[in-house]
């Protein structure tokens, strides 16, 4: 049995890293913002988030303008959805203008930006306080690998931050292609956001996801894993969705969805009635171990 594991999101609660992140983002924001103009830009800000949150599968992160994750499947995506806002904005709003060239005056496009301020916020709170597995996955994790399961850890985090964090938790690891019984293997950088060229959707109903991730698919393709645990649709589980109906060595691989309180309902409704393979599951990575370990 191999499982295939996001981070972010299975072994952490991530709102207090976004929490950080937004800190950072928004100062950036405003930092070459006029004193006279600060109140009325921040005020933009708050409405700007408030726009993008109402319509998710228009703002959200959106590298190179197409959009690979919706807006609000976690708390880091909102940041995403709110500098993607920005960029839809700017050159028609005054106050957009100024807020992508605070952002381009610190050397930044409005991506790269994004990406800065994620792991200078991750790198803050993380400073302050450590790293910071769940106790109840780093538990899970030990379950799962008593009863001999291979578990992979798949994420767009670097490869060096797996190791700290959960080796910070007790965990044993070893960084792909090594490996080892009762360890971990850690596969980070993942590009699990990263598109292909040609547009290849999803259909949930009314919206849709570009599964055309070729990093992500590669990995997938060489581990062909007997299930998936995530807690970001788009990008954990919505390609090996499409992989599972292809059929193949994935017709039988099971999507575990970790339903966090940032879940968003409405995604929750359109996988419900249009993606039945996929089960959400409430409890974190330990209720996945509770079905897989039993």
């Amino acid at each position: 049995m191999r499982l295939v594991s996001d981070f972010d999101g299975v072994w952490t609660f991530p709102e207090a890293e976004a929490a950080s992140q937004g800190e950072v983002l928004e100062t950036g924001l405003l930092s070459a913002v006029p004193d006279g103009a600060r109140a009325e830009a921040e005020a933009w800000i708050a409405r700007a988030r408030a726009a993008a949150l109402a319509e998710p599968a228009r703002y959200g992160w959106a590298p190179g303008g197409r959009l690979t994750a919706f807006g609000d499947e976690d708390p880091f995506a909102r940041h995403s959805a709110l500098l993607h806002y920005i960029a839809l904005r700017a050159g028609v709003d005054p106050v957009a203008d100024a807020l992508r060239a605070s952002v381009e005056a610190q050397g930044h496009t409005l991506e790269t930006f994004g990406n800065w301020s994620h792991v200078e916020g991750v790198t803050r709170i993380v400073s302050a306080r450590g790293p910071a597995v769940l106790a109840d996955a780093a538990g899970a994790g030990r379950r799962l690998l008593a009863a001999g399961v291979e578990v992979v850890v798949v994420s767009n985090s670097g490869t060096e931050k797996l190791w700290r964090w959960l080796g910070h938790a007790g965990l044993p690891c070893t960084v792909h292609p090594e490996r080892a019984d009762g360890a971990l293997r850690l596969r980070g950088a993942a590009r699990k956001f990263e598109l292909d060229g040609a547009v290849r959707t999803l259909s949930l109903g009314d919206v849709a996801v570009d599964v055309a991730r070729p990093a992500y698919e590669a990995i997938l393709r060489e581990e062909q894993p007997d299930a998936v645990v995530g807690d970001v649709f788009s990008l954990d589980l919505a390609l090996p969705l499409a992989l599972r109906r292809e059929g193949g060595p994935f017709a039988r691989t099971r999507l575990f969805w970790l339903v966090h309180p940032y879940t968003p309902a409405w995604l929750r409704a359109r996988l419900a009635e249009h993606a039945p393979e996929v089960e959400p599951v409430e409890g974190g990575l330990a209720a996945v171990a509770d079905r897989l370990a039993a």
